[in-house]
C-alpha cells in the first residue's frame, strides 16, 4: 500500500497540494485495517512527501515537482582530476555504473556562473566539493531550497540541511600528531595556509582540533594556536624558522600534504636536513608524496571510498529529494608513514 501511494505521488497521479483519501477510504480501498492505513500514510510523511495537517487530513507536499531524469550528474571540484589531489572519480562512476549515469565534471567558478534553471535541466544530481564553504553557501542554499539533490564532499557543517561525506579529519590530526608523540617529539606545530581560524566547520580546522586533542591526551603544554598555524606560512614561510628555533620545535603537522612538500623544500633550500632535525606529517597521501625525498609520512584518505558514499547518498536523493533524513557519513583515515619521521633521541 506504502509502496503504491509513493508510485501514485511519483507519477503524478496525486499532483502537489492534492488532498489523499482518508485512513478510512485507503482501508476500504486496499481492503487493509485502518492501523495499517493510517501507517502507509505517516510512513509518507516521514519521507516528506506528504504532510498530515490537523483538522484537515493529508495532502501530497505542495513543493512537489516532477522531473524528467536525464541520467546525468554534476561533480563540482576545485581541483582537476589530474591534480593527483584526490581520485573520488573513481568511485563515483562504479556507483554511476551500475545506474547508467554520465558524469560530468567542471570547476566551482564554471558552476557559479551557471544558472540554477540550466543545472537543474541538465543533471539529475550534484555531487559539490567546496573550495569555501562559507562563500559558497549563498549559492548553495538556492540549490538546497529547490530541492535539488544535492551531496557534499569533503566540508559540511553542524545541522547544514545537505547530506555530506568527509574523511575523519579529526582522527587524521590526532593520528599525525599521536605519531610524532610515539617517536618522542613533544614541540609539536601545525601548519596551515588556510586562515581556518574563521571557518571552524572547515575540513583543516577538524584536523586541527585532532592535534590538540593528542597533545592534551599526554599533558603536552606547548601547541600554537590557529593564527599562528597560518601566520608561520604567510610571506614565504618568513617567520618559521625563527619560530622554529626559538620554540624548539622537532615535529611538525601540516594541514595537506603540498604543505608538508613546500615546508621540507623551503627547510632543505636552508639547510635543514629532514628527518633528522624535523620530522614532518602531511595529509592527502598525494602522489607526490611517495616520489619527495625524503618520502613523505601522511594520513591517507580512502577517496574512493569516499566518491562511492557521496555517489550513493545522491541516488538516495533523486530517489526523493524531499526526504528529511539527510545523512552526514565520516569515512576513516589511516597513517602511511615513510621516511620524514625520525625518531627523536634524547628529547
Amino acid at each position: 500500500m506504502f509502496q503504491d501511494l509513493q508510485t501514485k505521488i511519483w507519477s503524478g497521479f496525486y499532483p502537489a497540494n492534492q488532498q489523499l483519501p482518508s485512513e478510512n477510504e485507503l482501508a476500504k480501498q486496499y481492503h487493509v485495517s485502518r492501523i495499517t492505513s493510517k501507517r502507509a500514510l505517516q510512513e509518507l510523511a516521514n519521507i516528506g512527501l506528504v504532510q498530515r495537517r490537523q483538522g484537515s487530513g493529508t495532502f501530497v507536499r505542495r513543493g512537489l515537482r516532477l522531473r524528467t531524469l536525464t541520467k546525468q550528474i554534476l561533480l563540482v571540484i576545485p581541483f582537476t582530476p589530474e591534480s593527483g589531489l584526490g581520485d573520488y572519480i573513481t568511485g563515483i562512476r562504479a556507483v554511476l555504473a551500475n545506474q547508467q549515469q554520465t558524469l560530468t565534471v567542471i570547476d566551482n567558478h564554471q558552476f557559479a556562473q551557471t544558472s540554477l534553471t540550466k543545472i537543474a535541466a541538465d543533471f539529475d544530481g550534484i555531487i559539490y566539493y567546496p573550495q569555501n564553504l562559507a562563500t559558497e553557501l549563498s549559492t548553495l542554499q538556492q540549490y538546497t531550497l529547490a530541492h535539488m539533490p544535492l551531496v557534499l564532499l569533503d566540508q559540511t557543517a553542524t545541522g547544514l540541511p545537505i547530506s555530506a561525506v568527509v574523511a575523519d579529519n579529526t582522527q587524521g590530526g590526532y593520528l599525525a600528531t599521536q605519531t610524532l608523540i610515539n617517536n618522542n617529539h613533544q614541540r609539536i606545530i601545525f601548519l596551515a595556509q588556510s586562515d581556518f581560524a574563521q571557518s571552524l566547520n572547515s575540513s583543516v580546522a577538524q584536523r586541527y582540533f585532532g592535534y590538540l586533542q593528542a597533545l592534551a591526551e599526554q599533558d603536552l603544554t606547548f601547541a600554537v594556536d590557529p593564527q599562528q598555524a597560518h601566520q608561520l606560512t604567510t610571506n614565504q614561510f618568513a617567520d618559521l624558522l625563527p619560530f622554529l628555533e626559538m620554540a624548539h620545535v622537532t615535529g611538525i603537522v601540516t594541514e595537506n600534504d603540498l604543505l608538508a612538500l613546500a615546508t621540507m623544500a623551503f627547510l632543505q633550500k636552508n639547510g635543514v636536513q629532514i628527518p633528522q632535525q624535523f620530522s614532518i606529517i602531511g595529509f592527502d597521501n598525494i602522489t607526490r608524496s611517495a616520489s619527495s625525498s625524503p618520502q613523505l609520512s601522511t594520513i591517507t584518505q580512502d577517496f574512493h571510498t569516499i566518491g562511492r558514499q557521496a555517489a550513493g547518498l545522491l541516488q538516495e536523493r533523486i530517489e526523493n529529494p524531499f526526504d528529511p533524513d539527510l545523512k552526514q557519513i565520516t569515512v576513516p583515515v589511516k597513517l602511511t608513514p615513510r621516511a620524514s619521521i625520525n625518531l627523536l633521541k634524547n628529547n
